[in-house]
């Protein structure tokens, strides 16, 4: 999994004010299939009215005073029938009278049966008075009452998580041993102990770490694909709802760091999306929502490096040393970012052309701050307001897909700067031999592929990267 380009600095951020909450609880575009958006509240579902609806909602008559329910309580226009509805006639009211002394005479006189009768009294067939501790009957006739024993009922808890099957089973295992996430930093024995201790409590949890465990396998098997998916909306319907609902009663502790290591797991998985760069750009943004909640009510989250800026200090000592990217690599790169400046228009359109364009230049200088310059692109656009972010993953505006080819093109041929990301790892998954993962590949194959004909011509940059990549997919560095 190709998710070295996650910033380990994406909780740092500017004023919190300046963000907009409830950008993570809108829909977002092609969001029709529940994948995209976190928490849009799931609307209310029309009311049908069925027969048996009628007679099961119709109130019993309870004597003087009592009401039934009435058509227009239904919602139906009962239309006023002709005649004199103020009264009626002796031939009228006799017939009524004689057929219901008839049904009273049919009608056999109902009585609810024993079922947990004494043992004395079903041998008997009497109907038992089923008091404790004997009944009327054994105490009459001096005999020793004895109840059957109360059947054992057991409630299955509101948030347990449904059964999982021996391929979940196996999915799990795989989370734990070889694909827990490397972000934050350090916190391999947290992805590996303290979240499998409270994904059990938490439905969204589970499937999130079941879906990208997963994921990770379909490059051995694709017949986990379904399955793969099958837990990603699961976890997603589960978080909306979850997200949607906190809004009324306060998460504890423990959800809300469940809910923080699901974005996390979420976001992972949608490397392995072709088209999920706009989903890695709004889980990261969950990150960042969940995070400053933290941070305002104060919960101690299980990731001890969530917040904590030595997270630079960490990376430096690596980063400090690496030689720079190869300047011929450096020099296309500036001038096909350079090449977008006029056809940047939009205010978003002209900032995100920029910082590109800046990460770039820093490429010259040094490896440590064209690093710093890439983890502050990604703080940018989790920061957006709500309608900017939509302009930024709008998937109909081509000069933004250009910006995206060139932003994904940029970070592969930073590739031997951001796996050092890996080298802090205090615990590595074993070494195997799958094939290495495509990681933001996925994502260029695809924006490139939907640049229109129009705009190719600035995008030649973009697919010379994705046709060395094709050749070799360690041509830029290889991510262990």
């Amino acid at each position: 999994m190709d998710m070295q380009n996650i910033s380990p600095s994406i909780l740092t951020y500017p004023d919190p004010d300046d963000f907009d909450y409830g950008a993570f609880l809108q829909q977002t575009p092609g969001a029709e299939d529940g994948n995209l958006h976190l928490a849009s509240p799931v609307p209310p579902q029309p009311l049908t009215t069925t027969p048996q609806l009628i007679q099961q909602t119709t109130a019993p008559n309870l004597g003087t005073g009592a009401t039934t329910l009435s058509d227009s309580s239904l919602g139906r226009t009962t239309p006023p029938s002709s005649g004199n509805r103020s009264g009626s006639t002796d031939a009228t009211r006799k017939p009524a009278a004689e057929t219901l002394t008839q049904r009273q005479r049919l009608e056999r006189k109902g009585h609810t049966k024993s079922r947990r009768g004494c043992f004395n009294c079903k041998r008997r067939r009497i109907k038992c008075q089923e008091t404790h501790p004997a009944c009327g009957h054994c105490v009459k006739t001096g005999l020793k009452c004895e109840y059957p024993a109360a059947p054992q009922i057991t409630h299955q808890p509101h948030n347990q998580i449904p059964l999982f099957s021996l391929q979940d089973m196996r999915f799990f295992q795989h989370f734990l041993t070889h694909c827990y996430p490397h972000h934050p930093l350090k916190q391999e024995s947290v992805w590996t102990h303290e979240v499998p201790c409270i994904a059990h409590n938490h439905e969204f949890l589970m499937h999130a770490i079941l879906g990208f465990a997963a994921s990770e396998l379909i490059q051995t098997d694709s017949s986990f694909v379904a399955a793969a998916m099958s837990h990603r909306v699961k976890a997603i319907k589960s978080i909306k709802k979850r997200l949607a609902d906190a809004s009324k009663d306060t998460t504890s502790a423990e959800e809300t760091n469940a809910l923080l290591a699901t974005c996390y797991a979420l976001t992972f998985q949608s490397v392995s999306l072709e088209d999920g760069l706009v989903e890695y750009m709004t889980f990261i943004r969950g990150i960042v929502i969940v995070g400053m909640q933290m941070m305002f009510r104060k919960i101690r989250p299980i990731f001890s490096t969530l917040f904590e800026e030595s997270q630079d200090e960490i990376l430096e000592p690596l980063m400090q040393g690496l030689p720079l990217i190869r300047k011929g690599w450096t020099d296309a790169a500036m001038e096909a970012i350079s090449a977008l400046r006029p056809l940047c228009v939009e205010p978003v359109e002209v900032e995100y052309q920029e910082k590109l364009l800046d990460m770039a230049q820093k490429l010259y200088t040094s490896s440590w701050t064209a690093y710093k310059a890439h983890s502050q692109q990604h703080a940018w656009w989790m920061m957006l307001p709500h309608n900017v972010f939509q302009e930024l993953i709008s998937p109909n505006n081509q000069v933004m897909l250009l910006l995206h080819t060139h932003w994904i093109s940029l970070i592969e041929i930073m590739t031997p700067i951001t796996q050092q990301e890996r080298e802090v790892r205090e615990r590595r998954p074993p070494e195997n031999d799958q094939p290495t993962d495509p990681g933001f590949v996925r994502w260029l194959k695809y924006i490139n592929a939907r640049v229109d004909y129009e705009h190719q011509m600035f995008n030649q940059w973009p697919m010379w990267i994705e046709a060395q990549l094709d050749k070799d997919i360690t041509f830029f560095g290889k991510v262990r």
